[in-house]
C-alpha cells in the first residue's frame, strides 16, 4: 500500500468517525422529536407542526394500524405523484422560468417524477437545461423533503411495532411527516445551505449568466471542446454560460435526505454545487448523518442501546470494506493507465493515480471515498464520473446497492432493509440452536418471516427483472455507449442503481429514452412501495406480541457473533442475488484488462 493511499484511507476513517460521534446525539434528538417529548425547539416551532397537522386532518392521539399507516403513506405518494407530474409536463406555462423551458416528453416526466417521489432522483436528463427554476425549487426540492421525511416515519412505525405491544398502533403517519420535515430536515439543510452559499453556491432567482472565458477554447465538427490551436478546431469559443438559480438549498437537501439529485448535469463535480473543500467535506458528511442516527435512535426506542451497536459494527464493517476497496483501486489505477509503470502515477506534483472523470481540485482519495459513501448510503450524488473510474471502482459501488440498502442505506429505508436481513438472521440462528425464533422478546412466525424476505429480496427481484427486460430489448443497444461487457454493465448499474433507490448512473447511457425511462420509472415504485408496504405489516404484527421474558440460553442478538452471523447472511443473500450479473460486467471487464 502506497503512502498517498494509506492516507486517503486516514482521511476516510476520520471522516466516518466524525459522522457517527455526530449521529450519536443526533439519535436522542430524533426519539424525542418524533415521539413529541418536550424540546426547546418545538415551543418555537409548535404552532407550524399544529398548523400542519390541522391542515392535513391529523391528530398527535390519533395512532394508526397497520392498514390506515400503508394507507395514508400511499395515498400520500400518489398525490405528490400526481402534483410533481402535472408540475413538470406544464413548466412551459409555469413563473420563475427565464430560460424558457418547455415541458417535459411525458416519459421523461414519468421517470423523473417516480425518481424523486421514491427518493431515487434518477435523472435522465440534465437539470441546467432541461428545468426550470419553478420545477426546481416548487418539485424536486420539496420531494427532497418529503421522500425522506416518509422514509423516517415508515421507519419508526417498524420500531415502535418492535418497541411496543398496544395492540398494533404505530402511531400517526402524517404527524410523524410534519415532525420529521419541520424538527429534522428543514433546519439541518438550513446550516448546511447557509454553508454552502458562504463558500459561493449560488441562491438566486435570477436569469442565467454569460461571461467571458479567460482562456478561448475550440470545438471540432463533432461538437467536442478541443485547444484553441487544434487542427480538427472548426469554430473559437470565448464565452460561457453559468447556470444560476436555487442551488445551494437544493444541494443541502439532496445530501442531508440521502436524495442525490443534482441541480446541474454534473451534480456534485460542478463548482456551482461543490465549490470548495469544505463544501466537499461537509457533503460528504451529510450523506450518512441522518442514516447512521437512526441505527442509533433504534437502540434507544427499544431500551437496548447494545442492539445498535451490533448493527452498527455490521455498517461500519461493510462500509470500511467498501471505502479500502475503492481508493486502494483508484490510487493504484490499473496497468493500462500506468502503460507497465511506463507512466508515472505517483503524487509528485499531481494526484495519485486514476486522474480520469476526476475533478483536479477534489482529486482521487476524496472522489473514490465519495463514491463509497454515496452508494453505501443510497445517495447517488456524484463528484467524479463513475464511469471512468477503474473495473474495481465500479464494481464496489454495484455492490454496495444491491446488498439492499443496509450500508446506512437511504433515509428511513436503510433501517427498514437492515431490520430485514436482521430478522433473517435471527430464524437462521435460532435454527441453528434449535430454538424458535424470537427478536427482542417478541416471536417471529411465518407472518414476519415472510414480510422480512419481501424487504430482503424485493429489491434485488426488480433489478434483475429491470435489467433483463433492458437488456433484451434492442432499443437498449442503441442506448449504451460502449461495446462488450461494459455495455452491460451500464445497463445492470442503470437498472441496479434505480432498484437500489440510489440514482447514480454511468455517464455513457443514454438513458432518456422511452423504453428505459418506462423501465426504471415501474422499478423505481415497485422497489420503494414493496419493502415500504411489508416493513408496516411486520411492524403492525410485532406490535401485537406480548414482549416475553428471554431465556437463559436465549440469542443474544447484541452481541459480536450474531454480528458475524449478520454480516454473512446480508453479504451471501447479495452475493447469490447480483454476482452472475456481475460477472458479466464489471469482472468481465476486469480480467479481460478492457478498461
Amino acid at each position: 500500500m502506497s503512502a498517498i493511499a494509506g492516507s486517503e484511507f486516514l482521511q476516510a476513517g476520520v471522516l466516518v468517525a466524525l459522522v457517527v460521534a455526530c449521529a450519536l446525539p443526533l439519535s436522542g434528538y430524533l426519539v424525542d422529536v418524533m415521539e413529541g417529548r418536550p424540546l426547546l425547539i418545538r415551543r418555537a416551532l409548535g404552532p407550524l407542526e399544529r398548523s400542519a397537522c390541522r391542515l392535513v386532518g391529523a391528530r398527535e392521539d390519533d395512532g394508526m394500524d397497520w392498514r390506515r399507516f400503508l394507507a395514508s403513506a400511499l395515498a400520500f405518494t400518489a398525490v405528490s405523484f400526481i402534483g410533481l407530474f402535472i408540475l413538470l409536463i406544464c413548466q412551459g406555462a409555469l413563473p420563475w422560468n427565464p430560460e424558457g423551458f418547455p415541458g417535459l416528453a411525458l416519459d421523461t416526466a414519468f421517470n423523473m417524477t417516480a425518481s424523486f417521489v421514491t427518493n431515487t432522483n434518477w435523472q435522465p436528463i440534465a437539470g441546467e437545461t432541461n428545468l426550470s427554476y419553478f420545477s426546481q425549487a416548487v418539485g424536486l426540492a420539496v420531494q427532497n423533503f418529503l421522500s425522506p421525511a416518509v422514509g423516517i416515519a415508515v421507519a419508526f412505525a417498524l420500531l415502535r411495532g418492535l418497541a411496543s405491544s398496544d395492540g398494533g398502533k404505530l402511531g400517526n403517519f402524517f404527524v410523524d411527516v410534519v415532525r420529521a420535515v419541520l424538527y429534522v430536515l428543514l433546519p439541518l439543510s438550513l446550516v448546511l445551505a447557509l454553508a454552502g452559499v458562504w463558500q459561493g453556491s449560488p441562491q438566486t432567482f435570477q436569469g442565467y449568466e454569460t461571461v467571458q472565458l479567460l482562456e478561448p477554447v475550440s470545438v471540432d465538427a463533432e461538437g467536442t471542446l478541443v485547444d484553441a490551436d487544434d487542427p480538427t478546431a472548426v469554430q473559437e469559443v470565448t464565452e460561457a454560460v453559468v447556470p444560476l438559480g436555487p442551488q445551494s438549498s437544493q444541494v443541502a437537501i439532496k445530501q442531508l435526505g440521502t436524495n442525490g439529485g443534482g441541480f446541474n448535469g454534473a451534480n456534485s463535480a460542478s463548482a456551482l454545487e461543490n465549490p470548495t473543500p469544505l463544501t466537499n467535506l461537509l457533503q460528504c458528511a451529510a450523506m450518512p448523518l441522518i442514516p447512521f442516527a437512526l441505527v442509533f435512535a433504534f437502540g434507544r426506542m427499544v431500551g437496548d442501546r447494545r442492539q445498535s451497536r451490533a448493527l452498527m459494527t455490521v455498517v461500519l464493517a461493510l462500509l470500511a470494506a467498501g471505502l479500502f476497496s475503492v481508493i486502494a483501486a483508484e490510487t493504484a489505477a490499473t496497468p493500462q493507465l500506468s502503460a507497465d509503470g511506463a507512466v508515472y502515477l505517483g503524487a509528485l506534483d499531481q494526484s495519485a493515480g486514476n486522474m480520469e472523470g476526476k475533478e483536479c481540485r477534489i482529486g482521487v482519495g476524496e472522489s473514490a471515498a465519495w463514491t463509497a459513501l454515496t452508494s453505501a448510503t443510497s445517495n447517488g450524488s456524484a463528484n467524479a464520473s463513475i464511469e471512468a473510474m477503474t473495473p474495481i471502482g465500479t464494481l464496489v459501488p454495484l455492490a454496495l446497492i444491491g446488498l439492499g440498502e443496509v450500508v446506512g442505506g437511504g433515509v428511513g429505508t436503510g433501517l427498514v432493509g437492515l431490520l430485514g436481513f436482521t430478522v433473517l438472521a435471527v430464524f437462521v440462528a435460532s435454527l441453528m440452536i434449535g430454538r424458535s425464533p424470537e427478536y427482542l422478546g417478541k416471536k417471529l412466525g411465518p407472518a414476519e418471516m415472510r414480510m422480512a424476505v419481501v424487504i430482503v429480496v424485493a429489491p434485488a427481484l426488480a433489478i434483475l427483472l429491470a435489467a433483463s427486460v433492458l437488456v433484451m430489448s434492442p432499443a437498449s443497444a442503441a442506448a449504451v455507449g460502449t461495446p462488450a461487457p461494459f455495455g452491460f454493465t451500464e445497463l445492470l448499474y442503470a437498472a441496479t442503481s434505480a432498484g437500489g433507490n440510489n440514482g447514480s448512473g454511468l455517464s455513457g447511457l443514454s438513458s432518456n429514452t422511452p423504453l428505459i425511462n418506462v423501465v426504471l420509472g415501474v422499478e423505481m415504485l415497485f422497489a420503494r412501495l414493496a419493502p415500504l408496504a411489508a416493513a408496516l405489516v411486520l411492524a403492525g404484527n410485532l406490535a401485537q406480541r406480548k414482549v416475553q421474558a428471554t431465556g437463559a440460553v436465549g440469542l443474544s442478538t447484541s452481541s459480536a457473533l450474531f454480528a458475524v452471523l449478520l454480516l454473512v447472511i446480508i453479504v451471501l443473500i447479495g452475493a447469490l442475488s447480483l454476482l452472475p450479473a456481475f460477472a458479466l460486467g464489471p469482472l468481465a471487464e476486469q480480467f479481460m484488462g478492457t478498461f
